[in-house]
C-alpha cells in the first residue's frame, strides 16, 4: 500500500494560477477506491475533498480557488520604507489518503513538502515560464534573483527625489541576515558613494521603498550624496549566519535620478502588479479633470394657488431637482515611451484590480476605466504615448431640495 506524490507546485506559487498536486496509488484496483485530500492552510485544516483516479492510477488536486481568498495586498505597503504582510503569502500543505474497502476506510497516506501561495496572478505565458527561484533572495539560492516586476530590463526607470519607489522580493526567514547596498554614480558612470547596511526581511513577500528620500530618511545618505547623481543601484544581499557565511545577492536594481523640469505636475500611479506587489509609473503631460453629474429630478404641475387665484408666475418651477451626484474623472497623458514600456504598462496597469494616484503625500484609490489594451509598436504607431482614464472612487452627493 503506497501513495506517491508525483508533482507539486513551486515553493512560491501565484495563488490565482493553478496550484496542482498530482499523485498516485498502487491500490486503485481495490473496491470503492478514492483519494481523500486534506488541505491545510497556515497549519490549520481548511477542508477535506474526495477525488477519484483521473488518468489510470493518477489524480490531481488544484488548491488555487481556495488559497486565492486568503491572500491580499494592502494599501499600507505604500506608506513605509520596509513592509512585510502576514497575509500576502500563506503556507499550504496537503495530506493524501487512499480509501477503499467495504465499507471504505483510510489506508496509507502521503504528506506534501509544504508550499507558499502568494497574491500573484500571472498571464499564461508568464506562469508557464515562472521560476520562483529567480525572485527569491536566499544565501542558498544558486541564482542571482530579480525584484518582482515585469518592467522591461533594458529600459531605463526614472524617479525624482521625493516620490516613493517600491520594489518587492521573496525572502526566506531563517538562518540568515540581509543587507541593502546602495551605489550612487555620476554622469561619467563613476561610483561616487556606496553604503551597505542591515535590513529586516521577516516574511515571505517583502516591499521596500528605495526612493532617494527614503535613503535619506534611513540615514544611509544625508542629501549631498545626491548632488551629482546620474543613476543609483540598489542590491540586496543575503548571508548565512554560520560558517562558511555563504552569500547571495540580487541583480542590481538601477534607477535614474529624474532632475528634469516639468511643465506639468507629475502624476504617479501605483498599482498591484502581476506578482501582487506594487509597480509605479509617472505621467508628466497634461492632466484633464472632469466630473460626470447625475440629476435626480421630478416634474410638478405648473402654477400655484395664491389668495384663491391660480397663478402661472415665471417664478414657479415646473421641473425641479431633488438632488444631484457627481463622479470625478481624470485623464492622464504620458511622455513618449519605448514600445516595450508601453506593452508592459497597459498589460500591468489596465489589468490591475487596485490602483492609487499619488499626490502631496496621499495615495488616492482610483479605478482605471481603460477597458482594452493595444500593444503598440514603432513600425505601426511611430512615437508612442499612452492616455489613461481614471475615476476617483469617492462620489459627491448634494443636499436635498
Amino acid at each position: 500500500m503506497a501513495v506517491t506524490i508525483n508533482q507539486e507546485p513551486q515553493f512560491y506559487s501565484p495563488a490565482s494560477n493553478e496550484m496542482i498536486w498530482a499523485f498516485s496509488s498502487d491500490q486503485t484496483g481495490q473496491p470503492n477506491f478514492s483519494y481523500k485530500v486534506e488541505l491545510f492552510v497556515a497549519s490549520a485544516l481548511f477542508g477535506t475533498y474526495e477525488l477519484y483516479p483521473m488518468q489510470g492510477i493518477y489524480a490531481k488536486f488544484d488548491a488555487s480557488e481556495y488559497i486565492r481568498s486568503f491572500v491580499r495586498t494592502h494599501m499600507t505597503y505604500l506608506n513605509v520604507f520596509s513592509f512585510e504582510s502576514q497575509d500576502q503569502a500563506i503556507d499550504i500543505q496537503i495530506v493524501i489518503h487512499e480509501s477503499y474497502g467495504t465499507p471504505p476506510v483510510l489506508e496509507a497516506s502521503a504528506t506534501s513538502a509544504g508550499n507558499y501561495g502568494f497574491n500573484g496572478a500571472l498571464r499564461y505565458e508568464q506562469f508557464y515560464a515562472f521560476n520562483s527561484n529567480e525572485y527569491w533572495i536566499d544565501y542558498t539560492n544558486a541564482i542571482s534573483p530579480n525584484f518582482l516586476t515585469y518592467f522591461p530590463s533594458l529600459a531605463a526607470q526614472f524617479t525624482p527625489y521625493n516620490l516613493p519607489f517600491l520594489v518587492g522580493i521573496f525572502a526566506a526567514r531563517d538562518n540568515e541576515y540581509y543587507e541593502l547596498k546602495l551605489d550612487i554614480y555620476d554622469v561619467t558612470e563613476t561610483l561616487t558613494y556606496t553604503n551597505t547596511d542591515i535590513i529586516d526581511l521577516d516574511f515571505i513577500v517583502h516591499m521596500l521603498d528605495i526612493s532617494p528620500n527614503q535613503m535619506d530618511a534611513q540615514g544611509w545618505t544625508t542629501g549631498p550624496e545626491w548632488d551629482d547623481c546620474y543613476y543609483y543601484e540598489v542590491t540586496l544581499i543575503a548571508t548565512g549566519n554560520g560558517a562558511p557565511y555563504t552569500t547571495q545577492s540580487t541583480n542590481p536594481f538601477r534607477l535614474y535620478f529624474d532632475r528634469e523640469c516639468q511643465r506639468f505636475d507629475v502624476q504617479r500611479l501605483y498599482w498591484v502588479n502581476k506578482f501582487g506587489v506594487i509597480d509605479q509609473y509617472s505621467f508628466n503631460k497634461l492632466r484633464i479633470d472632469a466630473s460626470g453629474i447625475q440629476n435626480y429630478g421630478y416634474q410638478v404641475q405648473r402654477g400655484t394657488w395664491v389668495d384663491n387665484q391660480y397663478s402661472l408666475a415665471l417664478t414657479d418651477a415646473e421641473k425641479k431637482s431633488a438632488m444631484k451626484t457627481a463622479s470625478d474623472t481624470i485623464i492622464l497623458n504620458s511622455d513618449w515611451m519605448k514600445p516595450a514600456v508601453q506593452n508592459w504598462l497597459v498589460r500591468e496597469l489596465y489589468e490591475s484590480p487596485q490602483v492609487w494616484l499619488y499626490k502631496d503625500g496621499i495615495f488616492t484609490p482610483v479605478v482605471v476605466e481603460n477597458n482594452a489594451s493595444v500593444l503598440k509598436s514603432r513600425f505601426k504607431d511611430g512615437l508612442i504615448q499612452e492616455t489613461v482614464n481614471i475615476t476617483v472612487t469617492w462620489s459627491y452627493r448634494s443636499q436635498l431640495n
